[in-house]
């Protein structure tokens, strides 16, 4: 219970002592954002794919016993 009042406090006193970054986002960081989005959601496709079978029987498995 401490530790959450301790987060709640330092995330309060972090946004009421922030200060405007007045920062230029090109064109590009939206394309690095976007392609960091796709090459994650292809990560983990991938990895579902790769253990597809594990994770499939674990359940099937499952299911059975019951």
């Amino acid at each position: 219970m401490k530790f959450h009042t301790i987060i709640l406090v330092l995330l309060f006193f972090t946004g009421y002592f922030t200060s405007n970054a007045h920062a230029y986002l090109d064109p590009g960081t939206g394309s690095i954002i976007l392609q960091s989005l796709i090459g994650v959601l292809v990560g983990v496709a991938i990895t579902l794919k790769i253990y597809w079978y594990k994770i499939k029987e674990k359940f099937l498995n499952n299911s059975k016993k019951k």
